[in-house]
């Protein structure tokens, strides 16, 4: 059994991204929720909420506005409290309201007949006042009015947060409703959610919303209990923004008072007085509008609380399917990357993130704490992930690149990792044309020359022709002491190998002339000569070796037959020998059949071709 392949350093560091991306969304997904996860989750919840409301109105709920116009006619405010109480009994006598929330505190005692006048109305009719309670925790908070606790007293399961102040109302009543006005900023000032109930003093005090819903049917309540309601770690529930003040009916209350309000928004209906008035400073920074009133906040809880009363139950926020998207997509990560498939992991990007922020945007039922965690992996990605790949893989087309740049011109090099990538050089059976060339006579050269010289004489000649390989574009596959061995038609694949081998040939031979003609002081007295041999055939082209070594190369019987004829050009008499295929394949040289030979170390004979101007026979430098 073999020993397991030891992982790369770029796989451990993969692996350690994994598990942090993992474990990053792992503590998200419990509740732990920094700054940065905490605003990326509420600029998609606040988007999803802003672009998702309902158009129509609703049918159940509207609102009665004290508005700019209300207070003009009639007079600035504060109103006296018997105009609130005829306001308040119009709605219930002349228009039949089902329940009147008053979304207005009145923590000081007024005149005795007018609070009794309001008082009264409270009494006899389901009107439900709005009290609200400082969560500051701060020992100085103030305490104006009287709290009123709940008919009905309420208990639930979590740990509603905890008052240390409010301010409430001028009366001391347990016949009369009242529910909290509390909302609950986050970090950035905008009103998210409110807490169903608050503790102070050791009692549970509902929300205005769910007491507005329950005081006009206290006898018999209905739908889910406020245990049941899907609070968050602060004891708190998401106000569903559904509807904004555009989708809810708004009359204005001078037309109560002046008895000319449309009764059909009215009759039956859950009625908020609240104000939209700029003097009187009651709105709210929320999602959907940075300047909101309070009394559609309240609205808004109320619609939410009457459809789970339809339904029988609150509607859950899913939290599977973001937990499961988000755990399909670390892993579809981790194997893309492990199978070095960076561009393949950027489309999955692009394509997971975009599917999930149309489905998370879309679907109102998804948890809003939990929208943003499917795209963790991605932002783990581009922020930890992606510079990792990408300077992993200009260090490997660094190293590749100074690997075969031996072998190749710089520009034939560049072409062929921007065509075949970092692949092009792994063993395959490739069609080439094969050149050998070889110093003649290097063995007399090294006993006139002294080692010095014999060196600088080597360098010389086999730069002279190694350029005519990469003029060419052939790639050099190594030397054997004085002689190279070079090759065209791979790595880069090219139709015309056979040619270009012997423009390379022909190149070389001109360059010895030139040499010889130039009177270098390394070659007084000395001519230097060369034999070549080309053949083209099937050949195994790729990075060959041992476990421990290995170099880019050819093998394959075309190869050889390339040495040998080279060796028998010394034979013929001649500088270049080419073979039968390579004749065959040629079409900008004229070549000539020189003789039918068997070669050393084969068995057939075979066709060999000689240059017009290089024939057995002629002398070629002087």
């Amino acid at each position: 059994m073999g020993a397991l392949a030891r992982p790369s350093k770029l796989d451990c560091v993969r692996l350690t991204i994994l598990g942090m991306t993992t474990l990053l969304s792992v503590l998200l997904a419990t509740g732990w929720q920094p700054q940065p996860y905490a605003r990326l989750a509420f600029a998609l919840d606040d988007w999803r909420q802003a672009h998702t409301q309902v158009q129509h109105p609703d049918t159940r709920v509207t609102l009665v506005d004290i508005d700019e116009h209300s207070l003009e006619i009639i007079g600035p405010w504060p109103w006296p409290r018997a105009l609130i109480a005829r306001l308040a009994q119009t709605l219930f006598d002349q228009y039949h309201a089902r329940t009147v929330g008053l979304d207005i505190l009145f923590p000081d005692a007024a005149k005795p007949q007018d609070d009794e006048a309001l008082l009264t109305v409270a009494r006899r009719y389901p009107l439900v006042f709005a009290q609200a309670f400082d969560l500051s925790r701060n020992e100085g908070a103030p305490r104006a009015g009287h709290v009123s606790a709940p008919r009905n007293p309420v208990a639930v399961s979590w740990k509603p947060p905890l008052a240390t102040g409010y301010v409430a109302n001028f009366f001391d009543d347990p016949a009369v409703c009242a529910g909290h006005v509390t909302p609950v900023a986050d970090f950035d000032g905008v009103v998210r959610a409110i807490p169903p109930v608050v503790r102070y003093a050791g009692t549970l005090y509902p929300m205005f919303g769910w007491q507005m819903l329950h005081c006009a049917d206290s006898a018999s309540p209905r739908g889910p209990s406020i245990a049941s309601l899907p609070v968050d770690a602060r004891g708190a529930v998401r106000i569903p923004f559904r509807h904004g003040s555009q989708a809810f009916n708004v009359v204005s209350a001078l037309q109560v008072l002046t008895g000319t309000a449309p009764a059909e928004l009215l009759r039956s209906r859950y009625v908020i007085v609240g104000s939209s008035a700029l003097g009187l400073t009651d709105h709210i920074a929320t999602p959907v509008d940075a300047w909101l009133p309070a009394a559609v906040v309240h609205a808004e809880i109320l619609t939410w609380l009457l459809d789970a009363q339809a339904r029988g139950a609150f509607a859950a926020a899913s939290a599977l399917l973001p937990l499961a998207w988000t755990a399909v997509t670390i892993v579809l990560f981790a194997l893309l990357f492990r199978r070095s498939r960076a561009p393949a992991a950027l489309l999955a990007l692009v394509a997971t993130t975009a599917a999930w922020l149309a489905i998370g945007i879309t679907t109102p039922l998804v948890a809003a704490d939990l929208i943003a965690l499917p795209l963790v992996p991605a932002v783990a990605f581009i922020v930890i992930q992606a510079p990792v790949e990408w300077i992993s893989s200009q260090a490997t087309i660094r190293s590749f690149e100074q690997r075969f740049s031996r072998y190749l011109p710089p520009t034939v090099l560049r072409e062929i990792v921007r065509r075949h990538g970092l692949t092009a050089f792994k063993p395959e059976r490739r069609r080439i044309s094969v050149l050998f060339v070889d110093i003649e006579g290097y063995t007399r050269l090294a006993e006139q020359m002294t080692p010095e010289q014999l060196v600088a004489m080597t360098e010389l000649v086999l730069t002279r022709l190694t350029r005519c390989v990469h003029d060419t574009q052939g790639t050099l596959d190594k030397y054997i002491g004085d002689a190279i061995m070079a090759f065209w038609g791979a790595p880069l694949e090219q139709h015309d190998h056979a040619d270009r081998a012997m423009d390379c040939a022909v190149a070389m031979l001109k360059e010895l002339e030139a040499l010889n003609d130039a009177d270098d002081p390394l070659l007084i007295d000395q001519m230097v000569r060369a034999r070549i041999g080309i053949n083209t055939g099937s050949a195994v082209v790729g990075e060959l070796g041992s476990t421990t070594r290995q170099s880019y190369t050819a093998i394959g019987d075309a190869i050889n037959v390339a040495s040998r004829l080279q060796d028998y050009a010394k034979i013929a008499g001649t500088d270049l020998l080419v073979g039968e295929e390579t004749a065959k394949a040629v079409t900008r040289h004229k070549l000539h059949p020189y003789a039918q030979t068997t070669l050393r170390g084969r068995v057939a004979p075979e066709m060999l071709y000689v240059l017009g101007e290089h024939r057995p026979g002629v002398p070629q430098h002087g």
